[in-house]
């Protein structure tokens, strides 16, 4: 997955690759934001993206504007992802779409360098390639139905040191704030934004608290923004959905 910094050091910083946490990172060119909300800034995309740019073969790529345009070029699927706590974005492709025997719809995005998020009807169960990674989470969801269902218990269970599984249990109660429309690269949605507060205590005593939200549109069963915890390490993750 390719991350991109929020705020560039000036107009002309030039482009570097760095490893953190295991993470690529493509440090760009990029007009300055102040987060995903803003996000019409000339940067270089992720690999996925960067598939329908013809021109990118320099090894120090002329930055292109993320537009709707270019959004509609892509055919396949994307969400771009904020990671809170390293002021950083990235871009997944839906890698496949399943079933089990829980209720819901399991989707797989990822990228070319084995960063991937999974989702139960748009809620996240899983990361991998992400610092501590969420191995997977009890959501509560219903059939046909997109986002939490109800509020109640939410387990997660996350990486630990020397790969040990750890698990938080937390109870939550989901809340209605409302209708809200969304702008999201030139196209505007009218959604229900829905909060999931819970609180529980980690492995070793420690109170955790987290605030989950969705915005979540009915009428097309899609979830189009969410700031969803995917655990300690990673934080909160602000994500969009950049479909049509």
């Amino acid at each position: 997955m390719t991350y991109l910094p929020r705020r560039a050091t000036g107009p002309r910083a030039r482009t570097l690759f760095k490893s953190l946490a295991g993470l690529v990172l493509l440090l760009g060119t990029a007009a300055c934001s102040t987060g995903p909300e803003e996000a019409r800034s000339s940067v270089v995309l992720g690999q996925a993206i960067r598939e329908v740019i013809s021109d990118y073969r320099a090894p120090d790529p002329t930055p292109v504007t993320v537009n709707r345009a270019l959004l509609d070029q892509l055919g396949n699927p994307h969400l771009e992802v904020y990671i809170e706590n390293r002021d950083l974005t990235g871009y997944v492709g839906l890698l496949r779409v399943r079933h089990d025997d829980l209720p819901g719809e399991i989707t797989t995005w990822s990228t070319n360098d084995d960063i991937a998020l999974f989702f139960r009807n748009g809620l996240l169960i899983g990361t991998r390639g992400l610092p501590g990674n969420l191995i997977s989470a009890d959501v509560p969801v219903q059939e046909n139905i997109v986002g939490p269902a109800q509020g109640g218990l939410r387990r997660y269970y996350l990486r630990g040191g020397n790969s040990e599984e750890r698990r938080i249990t937390m109870a939550c109660e989901l809340q209605q704030l409302g209708r809200e429309t969304l702008e999201i690269y030139e196209r505007h949605f009218t959604t229900q934004h829905l909060q999931e507060r819970c609180e529980g205590r980690d492995p070793d005593g420690r109170k955790t608290e987290i605030i989950n939200e969705y915005w979540v549109d009915s009428r097309s069963q899609k979830i189009w923004k969410s700031r969803q915890w995917a655990g300690p390490e990673t934080g909160y993750l602000r994500i969009r959905n950049l479909a049509s």
